[in-house]
């Protein structure tokens, strides 16, 4: 009786399963009823228990298949281009009803240039550059002349909006900008979001991912699904960060943003790694 009963039991785990739908509980349901026809211990079923995180992907897209001058280059800059999107909604956008504070609108596009004290403007270091290193990476055929095309545009767009600022900036003056010279702002702030957002898009093409967020429009802020809070949290550590020796804000992120892997030990504390986690 109990050898009819161990061939029933392996002829049972032998029988195909269907393989139009295979679920989790199907397959734990199959084990238990052979299970059932025996006489010895139930069947462990460790083994099928799915875990999802572990079965969960990374969001590596075409990241194999492109060249590796774009990957590294991709991977390197991936982290600032964020950092740049939260600036241009979280920071910029609202300095754009404060007339009092244009002047530091202005200051974006500013640099000196004394010697060794020579320096660079941030829209150049933090956009522009970072860009620019990019579109060149891209050949053609995988968005490059897009993201150039898009980079040009924004970078006009930046320019313009910096002389409005100076221009309209309270700072200093009696009169506040006129009802024209805030529309004006505001038409140039849009169309240079609309350039970051067209370069996002093919970057996102060209590498087939989707980590790049696009920026909403003005009024439809609360649709953008990055946090506020974790932005502004991580530029309040900067200091203390690279007062200990850590990173530069958007250094060495990359790999986390997309594979889920943290580079070592972090000096930044967990709101750098909250913050370049979103999405994954």
């Amino acid at each position: 009786m109990q050898l009819m009963l161990a061939l029933l039991v392996a002829i049972t785990s032998l029988q195909p399963l269907p393989r139009a739908h295979t679920s989790r509980r199907a397959l734990l349901g199959g084990a238990a009823a052979a299970a059932s026809f025996a006489t010895a211990p139930a069947l462990a079923l460790d083994s099928l228990i799915v875990d999802a995180n572990a079965a969960k992907k990374a969001d590596v897209g075409l990241l194999d298949e492109i060249p590796p001058k774009a990957k590294q280059a991709y991977l390197q800059y991936l982290p600032q281009l964020q950092l740049d999107a939260d600036f241009y909604l979280f920071e910029l956008a609202p300095m754009l009803e404060q007339p009092g504070r244009w002047d530091r609108i202005g200051d974006l596009t500013s640099s000196t240039d004394i010697g060794s004290a020579a320096s660079v403007s941030r829209l150049e270091r933090e956009f522009v550059t970072p860009m620019k290193i990019l579109a060149l990476a891209f050949p053609p055929d995988l968005g490059g002349e897009d993201m150039l095309t898009a980079l040009n545009k924004f970078q006009q767009s930046m320019f313009l909006l910096s002389r409005q600022a100076r221009k309209g900036a309270t700072t200093g003056n009696v009169a506040a900008p006129s009802q024209k010279e805030v529309a004006e702002v505001y038409a140039t702030w849009e169309a240079g979001r609309v350039a970051l957002n067209t370069f996002f898009t093919a970057l996102n093409e060209g590498t087939g991912t989707t980590r790049l967020v696009s920026i909403p429009p003005k009024g439809q802020e609360k649709t953008y699904p990055r946090s506020k809070s974790l932005y502004t949290q991580l530029l309040k550590d900067a200091a203390i960060c690279r007062n200990r020796g850590g990173e530069a804000l958007a250094g060495l992120w990359g790999g986390l943003m997309v594979y889920g892997t943290v580079p070592g030990v972090s000096p930044c504390g967990n709101t750098a790694v909250a913050y370049y986690s979103q999405g994954l």
